[in-house]
Formats: C-alpha cells, structure tokens, sequence
C-alpha cells in the first residue's frame, strides 16, 4: 500500500497543481478553464486525475459545483508557498540579467587609483547602472588578504605580491617616464639616460617598490650616487611634489599622464625601466559577466591613454 501510494504521488503532475491551484483562486472550473486558455471538461478531467494521483478528496460537488474540502484549504496554503518561492526565484533571474542588486567589488593599487580607475568606472557605470561598485585602494599585501577572505572579487596588485594560492595573470608592463615641469631644460630632451639624471634632485618612489629597486639598480650599474630629497610610496605624490618643485621623479606613465594637463612633461628613458600590475582573483570565486567587463575597459583605457607601441600585444590581447 506505502508503495503504491509513492508511486502515485510521483505521478502528480505541475500541470496538475497549476489546475488545482487556479480552481481555488478563481471558485469555477468555467473561471479556471478561461485563465488557463483550456476547455471546462480539460479542467475537470484533471482535477479528477489529480484527486486519484494525491489519493485526496479535494472537492465535494453538489449540482454540479466545486467545494474545497479542508483537505484542498490546507493543500492550497503549501501550494501558495511553493508558487512565492518560483515568484522569488523569477525575480532574482530578471535582477540578475539586468545586475539590479549586483555589486562589483574591486581591489586596487594606488597607482591604478588615481589614473585608470575613475575613467573605468565611469565608463562602466553607464553600460552597468544598475551595479554598485566598491573600490579599496590599498598596498599588495592588504589586497591579497581581502581576496582571500571575500571582500573583493578582482584585485590590481603590484608585482612585488605574493600570488601564491590565486588566479593572476600580468595585467600590465609600461616603460616607465620621468616627470618635470615644461621649464626644466631636461624638457627639452627626447628621452634621458641615465647620466642625464646625475645630481639632479629626485622624488623616488618607497625603496619596497619594486620599480624604486630596479632604477636604483641602475644607477648603481652606472656608476652613479643618485639625489633621492623625497621618498614617498605613491606616484600621484611624487607627480604633485615634481609640479610644486621639489625635484623630478621617474614614474608610473599612467599617473604621469593625469599631470600633462597641469603643466608636466612626461619624457622616455632610453633605459629600460619598467612598472608592471598583475591581476588576481579567488580560484574559488567564479567571476561575473561585470567583472570581465570592467577588467576590460580597464585595459581599453590604457591602451588609449598611452602612446602606441606603449603596451605588448600579449597584453593587449589576454
């Protein structure tokens, strides 16, 4: 008998509840056939299939209509919840697809910060209106901790971090340009040497930063004693303290460029000399169609922002 009544309960049908739970709502089999665009005897005709599947009597039927019994009352409160929960569920697909409620939480070097990001944002923002953006600007090392515990989905690291146990990729490698005002007589130089930078003042970057450590490397192969006044770890500060006169400073391209504008001339190294950003992200956290979208108006902006031949077609094209 239990395995018959099983078997019978696996043969209730969608299209059976859906009936049943029109039935209800509407009081008629006549109301339930016209809202399900079926005949009157299709609606009785399953609601008869449904009684014997649920081995329920749902419906008295005195002259011809249908009275709920207590048992169709109490069926029809579950069936209710089943129906705001596929209601919920219908809703959430429609946020999704249109990324209402989505937020897009974006970790991010300083550098990146103060160039690349308020342009991809912006950008974003209008292809996305819908999704909230969070942005954390901070060192490598805060920044790979929050990817580990889930408070970003992407991050822009420096490539001094340690990627150990994330997905990262090279997201950039840009020849670094040295900064100064348009009066200063290096302006007039299409690129510098080394020796070119012999006792002049300079704003250097941290001596943590990787870039710091390769220009002092080369200065050191030169021969030369470098004229380091200011050390600071960020390039925007190094870009206002060359525009207030405290020196000149080899630098980020990307964050140099936001300083044209206010006066600053921006001149090749005939030396190699690169800074370079990797890009990370959580094994264990799949990435949204948003994230791959911003990632790449990150690298389109880069790629307008900075002279042609600036950046390797590999990067160009991940």
């Amino acid at each position: 008998m239990k395995d018959r009544l099983v078997h019978d309960l696996k043969d209730v049908s969608a299209r059976q509840i859906e009936v049943f739970r029109m039935v209800m709502r509407l009081g008629t089999a006549n109301r339930a056939a016209a809202a399900l665009h079926v005949s009157q005897p299709a609606v009785t005709q399953i609601l008869q299939q449904f009684e014997i599947r649920s081995g329920l009597k749902l419906f008295e039927r005195p002259k011809g209509k249908l009275v709920p019994t207590p048992e169709a009352h109490a069926l029809m409160e579950e069936v209710e919840r089943v129906y705001d929960g596929l209601d919920a569920v219908q809703r959430k697909i429609v946020a999704l697809q249109s990324h209402e409620e989505t937020v897009l939480r974006i970790g991010s070097l300083h550098a990146l910060a103060a160039s690349v990001m308020p342009w991809a944002l912006t950008e974003f923002q209008r292809s996305y209106p819908r999704t909230r953006c969070q942005l954390l600007v901070d060192s490598s090392k805060v920044l790979r901790e929050a990817l580990f515990q889930g408070a970003v989905d992407l991050a822009f690291l420096g490539d001094e971090a340690d990627t150990s146990g994330l997905v990262s990729s090279l997201f950039y490698q840009l020849a670094a340009v040295c900064v100064m005002p348009a009066a200063h007589p290096l302006a007039r130089k299409s690129s510098l040497q080394i020796q070119d930078l012999r006792e002049v003042p300079l704003v250097g970057l941290s001596s943590l930063d990787p870039a710091q450590r390769r220009l002092e490397a080369t200065f050191a192969q030169a021969g030369i004693e470098p004229r380091f006044v200011i050390e600071t770890p960020y390039s925007a500060t190094q870009c206002a303290l060359v525009l207030a006169g405290a020196g000149l400073a080899v630098t980020n391209p990307l964050v140099a460029r936001e300083y044209v504008a206010l006066g600053l001339r921006c001149i090749p190294l005939a030396f190699s000399l690169p800074f370079r950003a990797l890009l990370a992200f959580n094994p264990r956290q799949a990435q949204s169609r948003a994230a791959q979208e911003f990632v790449s108006l990150c690298r389109r902006h880069i790629v307008r922002s900075l002279p042609e031949g600036s950046l390797s077609d590999e990067l160009l094209n991940p």
